[in-house]
């Protein structure tokens, strides 16, 4: 029933969580919450060093977008090779960093082996996942919410229930009622 509430977007009170995990399943959940929130401020050095190599590179290119507008083509083409330049040197920061560990490509937002084409531009160059760019690429993994980690354990709980006898429920409001098969016993003719 609860997990029907979650699924539908009905609200959950903690009490309704604790009836059916108990006290250690809620304090559980309140760990594994802390864990969740605690992980999503820690990011990896080499990621923050290839963000800081890209924000330089952006620079650049936005100091071009401005020469350009004011119509000076000549700084705006050298503003232009600088950010190139620049972003080309973080992309193969990158592609180096990754291929050393590969775990490292959580971290980016869209793929930047060796052989793939990446655009030396702002839409173009891979982003952080952290990022919140207009261009950063939205296949990066969603965030977990509190509410998904309760309905997971609740889930949890359910396939434990599930394994044990089963329970043939009795929609009469009284509660659960244990089946059996009455042809078992000895005695009776039917």
């Amino acid at each position: 029933m609860l997990i029907h509430r979650f699924d539908n977007g009905g609200s959950v009170t903690r009490s309704s969580i604790e009836r059916v995990l108990g006290a250690t399943g809620l304090s559980r959940l309140d760990t594994e919450w802390m864990n969740e929130k605690s992980s999503r401020n820690y990011k990896p050095k080499e990621i923050v060093e290839y963000s800081e190599r890209i924000r330089r590179g952006l620079i650049y290119y936005a100091l071009g977008d401005k020469q350009s507008l004011k119509g000076d083509g000549y700084k705006a083409r050298k503003s232009f090779h600088k950010a190139e330049s620049i972003l080309e040197n973080a992309v193969e920061y990158l592609r180096e960093v990754v291929s050393t560990d590969s775990s490292l490509r959580l971290w980016i937002d869209r793929d930047v082996g060796f052989g793939i084409e990446v655009e030396l531009c702002p839409v173009g160059i891979p982003r952080p996942v952290w990022s919140t760019s207009n261009y950063k690429s939205q296949c990066s993994l969603p965030k977990v919410t509190k509410r998904d980690l309760a309905r997971e354990m609740l889930q949890t709980e359910l396939e434990k229930l599930v394994g044990r006898e089963p329970l043939e429920l009795v929609n009469l409001g009284f509660g659960t009622k244990r089946s059996f098969d009455i042809s078992s016993f000895s005695g009776f003719k039917f």
